[in-house]
This record gives C-alpha cells, sequence and structure tokens, in this order.
C-alpha cells in the first residue's frame, strides 16, 4: 500500500512540475497556436 501511494505521489509531482516547466518553456498551447501562419477566418 505504501508503494502504491509512492507512485501515485511521484505521478502528481511529475505532472505538475511538466505542466509548470513546459509553460515556462514556450510549450503552452496558447503560445503554439498563436503563430504568424494560424489563419483566423
Amino acid at each position: 500500500m505504501k508503494t502504491f501511494f509512492m507512485a501515485c505521489v511521484a505521478v502528481a509531482v511529475i505532472s505538475v512540475v511538466a505542466y509548470y516547466g513546459l509553460h515556462e518553456a514556450g510549450f503552452a498551447t496558447s503560445d503554439q497556436a498563436s503563430g504568424s501562419s494560424v489563419r483566423l477566418d
């Protein structure tokens, strides 16, 4: 049970770090979808 709990905590921590890390690196959806080649018809 302790191993399962630690795995869940590890997944949560990795998810949060990846979320903020990718946003800071410029991989957010709003950054990727707002280029000059995006047509808004």
